[in-house]
C-alpha cells in the first residue's frame, strides 16, 4: 500500500525542486516627453486674441466664471444669435468673433478696408470736383467779394483741396461703416452700445463748428478786419490765403464745438464731476469772452456777445451731459449690486 504524501501539490521530497522560471525583463522606463518649443511673437499674439475673445463672449457674473457647476449650457444656433456675417445657421462663423484670425490675417483685412475706404474718398473727390466751384464762388463773396490768383496753379490747387475736402465729408458715412465692421468683433456689447452715439455726436458737434464759421465766424472776423484799412490802402486778397483763414477758423470752431463730448468724457473717467464744473462757472463764461475776443480781433463789443453767449451756453449744456453721465453710471453700478448680491444667495 502506497503512502500518500502529506502534501499532494507539492512534488516528493526525493525529487529535484522543479527550475524556476526566468523573470521577464521589466519595461523600459518612459521617456520623458519632449519639452514643447517657445511660441513664436505671433503665436502668442493669437493665444492671447482667443483668451481675450474667450472672456469677452462669458456673460455670466464674474464670480460665477470658473465654476463648473455654473457652466452655460450650449448655445442654440439659430439665425438671430448668428454674427451679420453669417448668410445662414450652418455656416462658417466670423474668425474674428472666436479669436481665431491669426495676426497676418488681422493686417490683411485691415488692408482691405483702407483700399476700400481710399477708393470711397477717391469716388466722393470726383463728386466735390463738381461741387467746389460754387462752394469756392460762394465762400469768396461772402468773405472779401473779390480774390486774386498769383500763379497759373493757384486756382487748380485750391479746388482740389476743396474737392477732397468734400469729398472725405460725402464719403464719410461708407468710411465709417468699413472701419466699423473692421473694429466691432473686437468689441464688448456695452461698448458696441456707445461707439455710434459718441461718434454720430462728434461728428454732428464738428460739422455744426464748420457750418458756423463758414456762415458767421469767417465773414465777420474780415469784415472787422477790414475796418483798420486806412486811405491809401488797397486790399487784395489771394485766393490761397483766403482758404488757409477759412481752414484754420473753422477747425478751431470745429474743435471747440468738442467741449461736451470732451466734458461727457472725463466724467465718465471721474476726473471731474458736474458739481465741481459748476463751481467754475465764472471762470468758463470769463474763458468764453476771452477767446471769443481772440478770434475776432479788433474793438467790436457786439461781435464778442454774439459769440460769447453760444460758447457760454456750450459749457451749460456741457454740465447737463455730465450729470446724465453721473446718472447712468449710478444706474449701472446699481444693477451690478442687485447681480452681486443674487449670486451670493446662490
Amino acid at each position: 500500500m502506497s503512502e500518500t504524501p502529506e502534501y499532494p501539490h507539492l512534488p516528493p521530497r526525493d525529487q529535484p525542486d522543479a527550475p524556476v522560471p526566468p523573470a521577464e525583463p521589466a519595461p523600459p522606463a518612459a521617456a520623458a516627453p519632449a519639452e514643447a518649443p517657445p511660441l513664436t511673437p505671433l503665436q502668442r499674439a493669437d493665444a492671447a486674441a482667443a483668451a481675450a475673445s474667450a472672456e469677452r463672449t462669458d456673460t455670466r457674473p464674474v464670480a460665477q466664471r470658473g465654476d463648473p457647476d455654473h457652466d452655460p449650457p450650449a448655445p442654440r444656433r439659430t439665425i438671430a444669435d448668428s454674427d451679420p456675417w453669417r448668410p445662414y445657421p450652418d455656416a462658417p462663423r466670423d474668425p474674428r468673433q472666436s479669436g481665431e484670425m491669426p495676426f497676418l490675417k488681422h493686417l490683411d483685412e485691415l488692408r482691405v478696408v483702407l483700399m476700400h475706404s481710399v477708393i470711397g474718398a477717391a469716388l466722393g473727390t470726383m463728386a466735390g470736383w463738381l461741387l467746389a466751384p460754387r462752394v469756392l464762388q460762394d465762400l469768396i463773396a461772402r468773405t472779401v467779394k473779390v480774390a486774386i490768383v498769383l500763379t497759373p496753379m493757384e486756382a487748380f490747387n485750391e479746388r482740389f483741396k476743396i474737392a477732397l475736402i468734400l469729398g472725405v465729408i460725402v464719403s464719410g458715412p461708407y468710411i465709417f461703416y468699413r472701419i466699423w465692421s473692421f473694429i466691432v468683433p473686437g468689441l464688448l456689447k456695452r461698448e458696441r452700445g456707445m461707439v455710434i452715439p459718441v461718434a454720430a455726436l462728434s461728428l454732428a458737434l464738428f460739422l455744426s463748428g464748420v457750418a458756423v464759421a463758414y456762415f458767421y465766424v469767417v465773414p465777420m472776423v474780415i469784415r472787422v478786419l477790414s475796418t483798420f484799412l486806412v486811405p491809401g490802402m488797397q486790399a487784395q486778397f489771394r485766393v490761397a490765403d483766403v482758404l488757409d483763414f477759412f481752414y484754420n477758423i473753422a477747425l478751431a470752431c470745429g474743435v471747440i464745438c468738442q467741449l461736451p463730448l470732451v466734458t461727457m468724457g472725463l466724467t465718465a473717467l471721474g476726473i471731474v464731476t458736474p458739481r465741481f464744473l459748476l463751481q467754475q462757472w465764472r471762470y468758463a463764461i470769463v474763458g468764453a469772452f476771452l477767446l471769443t475776443a481772440i478770434i475776432t480781433p479788433g474793438d467790436v463789443i457786439t461781435a464778442q456777445l454774439i459769440l460769447g453767449f453760444p460758447m457760454a451756453a456750450l459749457y451749460f449744456l456741457s454740465v447737463g451731459l455730465s450729470f446724465l453721465v453721473v446718472r447712468g453710471k449710478r444706474g449701472a453700478k446699481r444693477e451690478d449690486d442687485v447681480s452681486t448680491k443674487e449670486v451670493g444667495h446662490v
